[in-house]
């Protein structure tokens, strides 16, 4: 992780909110497609998606990790006014949702031509967005660039970014999927922000090539190539 002067601390949560929230809707709509065709896609695609979803549990478990451990004590030891207890509740309320989610990924990866199992990880999806929208809508109503900068510097932000980033870093497992999973679910623009996080040799030279055999069986499903910019 570098540091990265184009951001600041809401704006990066903001990123990650947005991948985790575009993932499960894309997610629910994949699941209703594969449905629809009785679950005939080719191997590839087959071990795309659960890639994908595997990818998106992950992240919701770096992502809250990171909170937990290192954003929320920040402001709260910086007397910055936000319902913690709620918000440590709506995590703690996510985690056997993703366990559901995470079991039927798995049950759904030893036989994949069982339609029932695409409906398994449809139903997990759909109670996680319902929990997920009003958490990340809460934060955000605290953890926004206004309330942000009046307690912090831009520089001070730069800075805790990047202490974050680094924290949340050593909890992407594994790396050479999550991280591509972040990067092109996002709009052009916001990935361009994202990725002068990452070290160089990330995103000139693993992404583009040795880790590309690892994730580009999730390419159908990411949003850089839905035509949405």
């Amino acid at each position: 992780m570098t540091l990265n002067t184009k951001s600041t601390v809401a704006q990066d949560i903001q990123r990650i909110h947005f991948v985790l929230t575009y993932a499960i809707g894309n997610s629910i709509d994949e699941c209703l497609e594969l449905e629809e065709n009785d679950c005939d896609i080719d191997e590839q695609k087959k071990e795309g998606f659960i890639n994908y979803l595997k990818s998106l549990v992950n992240l919701f478990h770096s992502h809250h990790t990171v909170e937990d451990d290192k954003i929320f004590p920040f402001f709260k030891s910086s007397n910055f006014s936000m319902p913690y207890e709620n918000l440590a509740k709506q995590h703690e309320d996510l985690i056997p949702l993703l366990d559901s989610l995470e079991s039927s990924i798995e049950q759904l990866n030893s036989d994949f031509s069982n339609v029932e199992n695409i409906g398994f990880v449809k139903i997990c999806l759909q109670h996680i967005q319902s929990a997920w929208d009003e958490h990340y809508k809460l934060e955000e109503e605290y953890l926004n660039d206004e309330n942000i900068a009046q307690l912090i510097s831009l520089e001070e932000q730069g800075k805790l970014c990047l202490e974050f980033g680094q924290y949340a870093g050593k909890h992407i497992n594994p790396d050479y999927l999550v991280i591509p999973f972040i990067l092109f679910n996002l709009p052009t623009q916001e990935r361009e922000v994202m990725a002068e996080v990452f070290p160089p040799v990330i995103t000139q030279e693993l992404i583009p090539n040795q880790w590309k055999d690892k994730w580009q069986s999730m390419s159908p499903f990411l949003r850089i190539n839905k035509d949405l910019g």
